[in-house]
């Protein structure tokens, strides 16, 4: 299964390691492009924008992707928007990994 992995936290690079070591998925991280030198898992990738809905819409189908894993930072709201609606308009299931709400500890 050819997915799309969005990325740009600790979650998306670990589930891009896991993926990568199973055969039935064909990965492509995709990063925004805000940090320098990213650390990239062994996966193909993708560095910067796609061009609002409808770039990220036409990429979707250029790259026959099946399935879209929402792995952004939790203030990445427009692509995470964007996933959704192309997501939605291409028929592609789409899951998000949600962080727990941050919980004030002793200390903090």
């Amino acid at each position: 299964m050819r997915v799309l992995i969005l990325g740009g936290t600790t979650e998306a690079s670990e589930l891009a390691r896991l993926v990568s070591r199973d055969d039935r998925f064909s990965p492509t991280l995709s990063l925004a492009g805000r940090t320098a030198l990213p650390v990239l898992p062994p996966v193909p990738h993708r560095i910067g924008g796609f061009g609002g809905v409808e770039g990220l819409v036409d990429w979707l189908k250029c790259e026959r992707i099946e399935a879209v894993v929402d792995a952004t930072h939790p203030f990445a709201s427009q692509i995470s928007r964007n996933a959704t609606i192309a997501s939605r308009m291409l028929g592609l299931p789409l899951i998000s990994i949600v962080r727990p709400c941050w919980e004030a500890v002793r200390g903090d």
